[in-house]
């Protein structure tokens, strides 16, 4: 499937990439040591952090919003977290029958760690790198990822493409 195209290689690349991140969210092996932190707890504080710089209150939906998730993984999402001590509920400002999330000083020094942590990874990944091609890499990327943003996958469209090349082929059997 790599015909050698940028966006081939870009597609190779992400999909890459997507397995090496996603790769810490996958459950342990028994005989490995128990995390100090489960990484889903670490993927609400990031979304409660970058909401509440965007919007006066952060809440359940939002954080849902944030993550791509059902509203209902959301709660148990951030329930687990305000039970780890990571978020805290707090009665909103705005609408007296919601809650507002925030996150706790526990919370908040985790992400400072992890943030920390994994800008040491990226810096050593590109340690042998010049200064110059780490700029423009971080400047094309941070431009890709706008773009994606903007214009994100239609998975209407990739739904029929799916939906018509299975109807050409016979049923399993």
């Amino acid at each position: 499937m790599n015909d050698g195209t940028p966006g081939a290689l870009i597609d190779v690349a992400l999909f890459r990439l997507r397995r090496i991140w996603s790769r810490p969210l996958r459950a342990r092996r028994a005989a490995e040591p128990q995390r100090p932190v489960h990484m889903s707890n670490v993927m609400v504080v990031h979304a409660v952090h970058k909401l509440s710089l965007d919007v006066p209150e952060v809440t359940v939906g939002a954080v849902a919003e944030q993550l791509d998730v059902d509203p209902s993984t959301a709660s148990r999402l951030v329930n687990d977290a305000i039970g780890a001590g990571f978020v805290e509920r707090e009665e909103s400002a705005v609408d007296a029958r919601r809650a507002r999330l925030v996150l706790s000083e526990r919370g908040l020094r985790v992400l400072e760690a992890v943030v920390r942590h994994r800008r040491a990874y990226l810096d050593d990944l590109m340690s042998d790198w010049e200064e110059s091609d780490r700029e423009v890499f971080a400047r094309l990327l941070a431009r890709f990822a706008e773009a994606a943003v903007a214009r994100p996958a239609n998975l209407t469209g990739l739904d029929r493409v799916i939906t018509a090349v299975l109807a050409e082929m016979p049923a399993p059997r």
